[in-house]
């Protein structure tokens, strides 16, 4: 296996998506930077569902798991603001929970 897709995803998290947007310090202020990561972050899903598809790749649990955690990220960045709603995170139901 070439490319170490799930490497690409560690430490992925709405927190992550606002320090790319207001910098660890909270000073900075780079609207376009969660949006351009999480987009380099589904260009990589594309290529690595091309290669579990044809074959090349194996790992389709880890692929979900990359996806899930980018569309995880992604919600809890979008609709977080200050004096919002308050969301569970994550929202998926805890083990054990029945589906």
């Amino acid at each position: 296996m070439s490319a170490d897709f799930p490497d690409l995803f560690e430490g992925l998290s709405s927190d992550a998506l606002f320090v790319l947007e207001y910098g660890p310090d909270g000073g900075g202020s780079d609207t376009d930077a969660p949006r351009d990561f999480v987009e380099s972050l589904l260009v990589n899903l594309a290529d690595w569902r091309a290669r579990l598809l044809d074959g090349t790749r194996s790992d389709a649990e880890d692929y979900r798991c990359c996806l899930d955690s980018v569309r995880e990220a992604w919600l809890q960045y979008s609709f977080r603001w200050v004096d919002g709603p308050a969301l569970p995170y994550p929202f998926d139901l805890p083990a054990g929970v029945a589906s």
